[in-house]
């Protein structure tokens, strides 16, 4: 006997003819040949040295071999189908791990829709990710714990680290909806507008230079005072007269909710506006993994999807006067 065992399709062909007890049906059930099955079947005896089938007249009859090999033939066909829908899982993008950290900013509404986005794409990679401030963030992508991570570009870049950008999110004055001002929500407003009102800022010098150097105004417009915790200075701003100017992509919900479900009133700044510049922070060695490259592209992508909602909100509300005037010509 011949110790090399049939391939899987001859195997396959022999199982069919077993269970129609016929070369021709079994023939048609595997889209094959009359010819090309009693071949099949003829080399598996051959190669094993037994004969599996009495072949009569008007039908065939499997011999004990016979039944004996189709018991191990549907074991080992069921054993090679549970093997293949296991690694079904495994057939599409990439496997491996990447481990990043986000601050705040894009922690809030843009991890999630990147997170399911990434992992959907690639089912068997390990994705973790860290929410926190901008100098632990880039201690810990120092300290090889991180693959890279994505901060704000108000610090000082660090010049040992590898830095590149990420993306630039417009910047809005923030106030509750029953803020007293009279500000209306999507109004452009000059920063000069901003005196003797009540501000917090993350980092006051830092904040300062941010602004100063993009509006023109490096000294503080009016009340400023330090307050380095995003959910914090958000629910205080919900619930009283503090304001923050603060990155649009913070409030993402607030641009496309409903008037009636805002919780926040954003007003972008006048002229080319105030933008805050993203920056991803990674080690120079080595060269990020294909996992880590996907994970940035994937960040990017949410993340520029809510920047041009967050750039209609005044193209929006700037159209809002002329709509008004066209309805009153009618």
């Amino acid at each position: 006997m011949d110790e090399s065992l049939p391939g899987l399709r001859e195997m396959r062909m022999f199982v069919a003819v077993y269970e129609k007890r016929s070369f021709t049906a079994a023939a048609e059930r595997e889209f094959a040949t009359q010819s090309g099955v009693s071949q099949h079947v003829k080399q598996i005896e051959e190669t094993l040295g037994v004969q599996l089938f009495d072949r009569l007249k008007k039908t065939i009859e499997p011999t004990a071999a016979g039944d004996l090999f189709y018991r191990h033939c549907v074991e080992v066909l069921a054993a090679s189908s549970k093997a293949l829908l296991a690694l079904d899982s495994f057939e599409p993008g990439l496997s491996g791990e990447v481990r990043f950290g986000l601050t705040p900013t894009l922690a809030t509404y843009q991890l999630a829709p990147a997170y399911l986005r990434l992992t959907t794409q690639n089912p068997n990679a390990c994705v973790a990710v860290i929410d926190a401030p901008s100098n632990m963030l880039v201690d810990m992508v120092r300290a090889r714990e991180l693959d890279f991570a994505i901060i704000p570009s108000i610090s000082q870049p660090p010049a040992d680290l590898v830095t590149t950008l990420f993306a630039a999110t417009p910047a809005f004055l923030v106030s509750s909806m029953a803020h007293a001002s009279d500000f209306r929500h999507g109004d452009a407003l000059e920063l000069g507008k901003l005196a003797n009102l009540k501000l917090l800022a993350p980092d006051s010098r830092e904040h300062e230079q941010w602004i100063g150097s993009q509006l023109g105004a490096p000294s503080r417009s009016g009340r400023a005072h330090q307050l380095d915790a995003v959910l914090a200075t958000l629910d205080l701003i919900r619930q009283s007269e503090w304001m923050a100017i603060l990155p649009g992509l913070l409030f993402v919900h607030d641009i496309k909710a409903d008037p009636a479900e805002r919780d926040f009133r954003l007003n972008p700044f006048s002229g080319a506006g105030l933008t805050l510049e993203l920056l991803v922070v990674r080690p120079p060695q080595p060269t990020p993994s294909l996992l880590a490259q996907a994970a940035i592209r994937v960040l990017q992508q949410v993340t520029e999807e809510h920047i041009v909602l967050l750039r209609s909100l005044s193209s929006d509300e700037e159209s809002a006067p002329s709509k008004d005037r066209a309805r009153l010509e009618r």
